[in-house]
C-alpha cells in the first residue's frame, strides 16, 4: 500500500483532533494540539489542488492583463503586455506561488489604476476574480 499525502494528513489530524488534543490537560497544550491539527487538515486540503488552483489563478490574470493592456495607455500597459505573454513553464508550487503572487502584485497596480479612471468593468472582472480565487482556496471544516 502506498498512502497518498491526503490520507496521511487526514490520519494525522483526526488522530491530534480526536484522540490526543482531548486528552491533554485544558490550557495551552491542547490549544496547540487543536491548531496543528486543523494546520494538518488545510495542507492535506491543499495538498491535491495546489498547482491547479495557482496555475489557473495565473492563467485567468494573465487573460484579464491581455485585455486590459488594450485600453490603459500608462507604462503600465507594457507591464501587463509583458506579464500575459508568459507561460507557467514549471509547474512546481514554490514556483507557481512566487510567480502568483508578483502577478496579484500587478493585479493591484491594475486594480488601482480602474479605481482612478472610473473603469467599472474592469473592477468588476477583478473583484470577480478574487472572489472566484477565494472561493477555490476555501478549507473545509469536518463536522465534530
Amino acid at each position: 500500500m502506498k498512502p497518498s499525502p491526503e490520507l496521511v494528513l487526514n490520519q494525522a489530524f483526526a488522530k491530534i483532533a480526536m484522540e490526543m488534543g482531548p486528552a491533554l490537560p485544558a490550557g495551552y497544550g491542547q490549544g496547540s494540539a487543536t491548531t496543528t491539527a486543523v494546520l494538518l487538515l488545510m495542507v492535506a486540503q491543499e495538498f491535491g489542488r495546489a498547482a491547479d488552483v495557482r496555475a489557473r489563478e495565473n492563467r485567468v490574470m494573465r487573460a484579464l492583463f491581455s485585455d486590459a493592456a488594450k485600453s490603459v495607455e500608462t507604462a503600465l500597459a507594457a507591464k501587463l503586455a509583458a506579464a500575459a505573454g508568459v507561460r507557467d513553464e514549471d509547474l512546481t508550487i514554490a514556483t507557481l506561488d512566487r510567480v502568483n503572487g508578483e502577478l496579484k502584485m500587478l493585479l493591484i497596480e491594475l486594480h488601482v489604476w480602474a479605481e482612478q479612471k472610473g473603469e467599472r468593468a474592469l473592477e468588476l472582472r477583478i473583484l470577480r476574480f478574487l472572489s472566484e480565487a477565494a472561493a477555490a482556496r476555501q478549507v473545509f471544516l469536518p463536522a465534530m
